[in-house]
C-alpha cells in the first residue's frame, strides 16, 4: 500500500512537471516566433519562423501524448470553437487537393509567404494547445505579458537601428529593418496590436506600479516606432482600436483609471491630427520602398478568379496560388504602369482578396463564420456584464469580475481589429500566428467566466490486456508519426539552407553541389530545379565563350539544363516564370540542336497562354519566330505586343526589323515613326535602329535624318559603340575624315581589342 502511495505521488510530480513544461514551451513559442530569424536562408523570416513554430508545437503535442500514456486516460478540454475550426481545416484540405498547384497549397513557398494547409494544421493545433494548457488565470496573464514584452523588444530593436544607428538586427538578419516581416507594413500591424494591448492594460486600476511602468514603456516603444514608420493606413487602424479601448474604459468606469482613459482620448485626437495633416517628416525614419499590388487590381483578379467557374467559385484556385490567378486574369491596364507593368505579383493587396481567390466562397464564409461565432460568445458576456449570476461565477472562480473582463475585452479588441485589417493588409506568418494566438486567448478567457465555453472530457482506458495493447499501439503510431514529421521538417529546412548557400556562392562546383543537396532533401521544389538548370546553362555558355571545342560536354550541360527546367514545369505547370525559364533553355540549346527552336516556340506559346496580357511574352515569341524565319507569325506577335502596350519600344524595333527583312521598308519606317510618339526619342537603341533604317533606305533627307537620330542616341548614351561607329561611317562617306576619326577613336577607346576599328583608323590616317 505504501508503495502504491509513493507511486501515485511520483506520478503526480511527473504530471505536474509535464504540465509546467508544456506551459513553458508555449511561452517559448510566444517569445521565439516574433524574434527568431535565420540569415542562412533566402528569406530570413518565413521558413525559420514557420519551422520553429512547428517544432515547438510538436514538442507540446509529444508532452500531451506522454501525459496520456502515463495516466492511461485522455483528458481533453473541448471548446465551442473546435467544430468550426475542424470544419475550416476540412474545407482547406479540399481546397488544397483540387488546387492548380498542390505543392504550394500543401507546403507553401520559401521565397515569399502564402497561407498553406500544412501551416493551417499547426496553427489550429496551436489553438487546441492553448485551450488545454491555459487552465488558470495566472497562466493566461503570463501568456499575455510574454506577448507584450516580446512585442516591446521588437519595437526596441527597430528604434535602436532607426534612431541610434545601433544595428543589432543585422547580426541576425543583414539589411533587415525588423524581426517580424520582410515587409514593414506587416511589422507596423504587429506594432499596432502590441500598442493596443499595452495601452489597454493600463486602463485597469488594479495593477502594480511595476506592471504599469512596463506596459507604458511597451506602448511608448510601439507608438514611437509607428510614428517613425508613418504609413497613413496605420493611423486609421489605431484610431479604430483607440475608439474601442475608450468604449471599454467607459463601460468599466469603476475598474478603470480615469486619468489613463483621458490620456487615450488625447491620443485619439493626436491620431486624428496625424490623419488630417500627416506625421512630421523629421519624425519619419528612412525605410525601403515597398511595391505591392493595389486594391483595385487585387479585387479585379480575385473576382475574376471567383467567377471563372463553379470549381473556383466553391473552392478557389487553391491556397497559395494567387500568382497563377494574377497571370491568368492580369488586366491590360497593368501595361500602362511604367514601374509595375513588368512585375509579377504573387500576393494581392490583402489577405481577404487572397482567401477569396485561393479558397473560394466556402473557405471565406467558413472563416467569417468562425470570427462571428467567436465574437458572439464575447458579446454574450458584454450583454450580461451586470448579471448577478455572472458576477457570482466570476467571484467563485477568479475574484474581481470587472478587472478580468477588461482583459477579456482588451484581447477581443485587438483580435477584432486584426481580423478587420485582414481586408486591407496581406498577412505574413507572424500576423496569422498572432491571429490564432489571440483567438485561443479569447476563448480561454471567456471560459473562466462562462464554464460552458470549454468543457473537459475524460476518456479512461480500461485496465485490460486488449485495451492496453490497443492503446499502446495507437500511441506508438502517433509518436512515430510525430517523429516522422519532425525528421521530414528537418530535411526541408536543410534543403532551404543548401539552396541559400548555393545562391550565395560564385563557384559553379559549389553551387551545383549545394543544389543537388537541396534536391536530395526536397525533390519536388521548382525553384531548385530552375536554379540548377541555370547553372548548367551558365557552364555551357562559359565553355562556348572560352572557345572550348568540347562539343560533347557543352551538349551534356545544355541537355541537363533542359531536363531540369522541364522537371520544374512538371512540378508547377501553371507558373509562367517556370515556363519562361524552360523556353530560355530551349533557345540556348537550339545553337547545337536545331529542333530546340521549335520547342522554344511551343514553350513561349504555353507561357503566353497562361499570361495572355503580358507583352513581353508576345515579343519573345515573335523573336523566336524571327529566328525560325517565320516572318508572318513574327510580325503578328510583335503587333500584338504593341497592342497590349503602346509604348513597348522593343516591339517597335523588332517589328521594324521584321518588315525590313520582308523588304517592306516603308512599313518599317512608318512603325518607327509611330514609336517616336511613344517615347522613342528617349531610347538610344530605338533611335539607332531608326537611323540605320533611314541610312540604308537613302531617300531624300534620309542620311541627314539618320545623322540627327544617331547624334541624339549618342547624347543619351555617350558610350553607344554602334551609334558612334555609324556616325564615323556617315562622316567618312561625306569625306569628312576629321569628324569620322573623332568617332572612330571613341569606338576604339571603348573596344581596344577590336582589330577592325584599328584597321579602319589606319586606313583613314594613312590616306590623309
Amino acid at each position: 500500500m505504501f508503495s502504491n502511495i509513493m507511486a501515485n505521488v511520483n506520478n503526480q510530480k511527473i504530471f505536474k512537471f509535464l504540465d509546467v513544461f508544456s506551459y513553458v514551451i508555449l511561452l517559448v513559442n510566444v517569445v521565439a516566433i516574433p524574434l527568431f530569424v535565420d540569415k542562412n536562408l533566402i528569406n530570413f523570416y518565413i521558413i525559420p519562423k514557420q519551422y520553429v513554430f512547428i517544432g515547438l508545437v510538436l514538442i507540446n503535442v509529444v508532452l500531451f501524448a506522454v501525459k496520456i500514456v502515463l495516466s492511461k486516460k485522455l483528458t481533453y478540454r473541448r471548446s465551442v470553437m473546435d467544430l468550426p475550426i475542424l470544419g475550416l481545416l476540412l474545407i482547406s484540405l479540399a481546397v488544397s487537393i483540387f488546387s492548380v498547384n498542390t505543392f504550394d497549397s500543401f507546403l507553401g513557398r520559401g521565397e515569399y509567404f502564402v497561407l498553406n494547409f500544412f501551416l493551417l494544421i499547426f496553427l489550429a493545433t496551436f489553438y487546441f494547445l492553448l485551450v488545454n494548457i491555459l487552465t488558470t488565470q495566472s497562466r493566461w496573464l503570463g501568456m499575455v505579458d510574454a506577448l507584450l514584452y516580446t512585442g516591446g523588444a521588437t519595437a526596441l530593436l527597430f528604434l535602436l537601428k532607426a534612431i541610434f544607428k545601433l544595428d543589432i538586427i543585422s547580426y541576425i538578419a543583414p539589411s533587415a529593418m525588423n524581426t517580424i516581416d520582410k515587409v514593414n507594413m506587416g511589422f507596423g500591424i504587429w506594432l499596432i496590436m502590441i500598442f493596443l494591448l499595452a495601452a489597454g492594460k493600463l486602463i485597469k486600476k488594479n495593477i502594480t506600479v511595476g506592471k504599469s511602468l512596463s506596459y507604458f514603456f511597451v506602448a511608448l516603444l510601439a507608438f514611437v516606432s509607428l510614428v517613425m514608420l508613418s504609413f497613413n493606413i496605420f493611423w486609421w487602424i489605431i484610431l479604430a482600436g483607440l475608439v474601442l479601448l475608450l468604449m471599454i474604459g467607459i463601460s468599466f468606469v469603476k475598474d478603470s483609471r480615469l486619468g489613463w482613459v483621458s490620456a487615450l482620448f488625447a491620443m485619439t485626437i493626436l491620431v486624428v491630427v496625424f490623419i488630417a495633416f500627416g506625421t512630421p517628416r523629421y519624425l519619419q525614419a528612412v525605410v525601403p520602398a515597398e511595391v505591392s499590388l493595389g486594391f483595385k487590381p487585387s479585387w479585379s483578379i480575385s473576382a475574376d478568379t471567383l467567377f471563372s467557374g463553379a470549381k473556383n467559385f466553391i473552392l478557389g484556385s487553391g491556397l497559395g496560388t494567387f500568382n497563377v490567378d494574377y497571370s491568368k486574369f492580369r488586366s491590360v491596364d497593368f501595361n500602362t504602369d511604367s514601374m509595375a507593368w513588368s512585375l509579377r505579383f504573387s500576393q494581392p493587396a490583402s489577405s481577404f482578396f487572397s482567401l477569396l481567390a485561393e479558397g473560394g466562397i466556402v473557405f471565406t464564409l467558413a472563416l467569417i463564420f468562425l470570427i462571428i461565432y467567436s465574437l458572439g460568445h464575447v458579446f454574450n458576456i458584454w450583454v450580461k456584464k451586470g448579471a448577478p449570476t455572472l458576477a457570482q461565477k466570476v467571484v467563485d472562480g477568479l475574484g474581481d469580475s470587472g478587472d478580468f473582463k477588461i482583459d477579456v475585452f482588451l484581447i477581443t479588441v485587438a483580435w477584432l481589429v486584426l481580423s478587420g485589417v485582414m481586408c486591407v493588409v496581406y498577412y505574413g506568418l507572424v500576423l496569422w500566428w498572432l491571429w490564432w494566438l489571440l483567438l485561443g486567448l479569447i476563448i480561454t478567457a471567456v471560459s473562466f467566466i462562462n464554464a460552458d465555453v470549454i468543457k473537459t472530457k475524460v476518456w479512461e482506458v480500461d485496465d485490460t490486456p486488449q485495451y492496453s495493447l490497443t492503446f499502446s499501439f495507437v500511441m506508438i503510431v502517433v509518436t512515430a508519426g510525430l517523429v516522422m514529421i519532425g525528421v521530414w521538417g528537418g530535411r526541408l529546412y536543410m534543403a532551404e539552407r543548401a539552396y541559400a548557400s548555393a545562391l550565395k556562392s560564385s563557384d559553379y562546383e559549389t553551387v551545383e553541389s549545394n543544389l543537388k543537396t537541396a534536391l536530395f532533401h526536397r525533390q519536388n521544389t521548382d525553384v531548385y530545379h530552375v536554379a540548377l538548370a541555370q547553372v548548367y546553362l551558365l557552364r555551357a555558355s562559359e565553355m562556348v565563350q572560352g572557345g572550348s571545342q568540347d562539343v560533347q560536354t557543352i551538349s551534356n550541360y545544355l541537355a541537363q539544363a533542359v531536363n531540369e527546367a522541364r522537371t520544374a514545369t512538371d512540378i508547377s505547370p501553371r507558373s509562367v516564370a517556370i515556363w519562361e525559364n524552360l523556353a530560355v533553355m530551349y533557345e540556348n540549346a537550339a545553337v547545337l540542336v536545331p529542333e530546340a527552336g521549335e520547342w522554344a516556340i511551343k514553350t513561349w506559346q504555353k507561357a503566353k497562354e497562361l499570361e495572355p496580357t503580358n507583352p513581353i511574352l508576345s515579343w519573345r515569341l515573335g523573336n523566336n519566330y524571327a529566328v525560325a524565319g517565320n516572318w508572318e507569325e513574327s510580325v503578328k506577335n510583335y503587333q500584338e505586343a504593341i497592342t497590349l502596350k503602346k509604348d513597348y519600344l522593343d516591339s517597335y524595333i523588332s517589328l521594324g526589323r521584321a518588315f525590313e527583312q520582308q523588304n517592306k521598308v516603308e512599313d518599317a519606317v512608318n512603325i518607327f515613326k509611330e514609336g517616336l510618339s511613344y517615347g522613342g526619342n528617349s531610347n538610344s537603341a530605338f533611335l539607332f535602329d531608326f537611323g540605320r533604317l533611314l541610312y540604308n533606305r537613302n531617300k531624300g533627307s534620309d542620311r541627314s535624318d539618320a545623322e540627327q537620330l544617331w547624334l541624339a542616341a549618342v547624347k543619351l548614351q555617350p558610350n553607344y559603340s554602334n551609334a558612334l561607329y555609324s556616325l564615323g561611317l556617315l562622316y567618312e562617306n561625306k569625306d569628312d575624315k576629321a569628324a569620322a576619326l573623332q568617332y572612330y577613336y571613341k569606338v576604339k577607346d571603348l573596344n581596344p581589342d577590336n582589330k577592325d576599328i584599328t584597321t579602319k583608323i589606319k586606313s583613314l590616317v594613312g590616306g590623309e
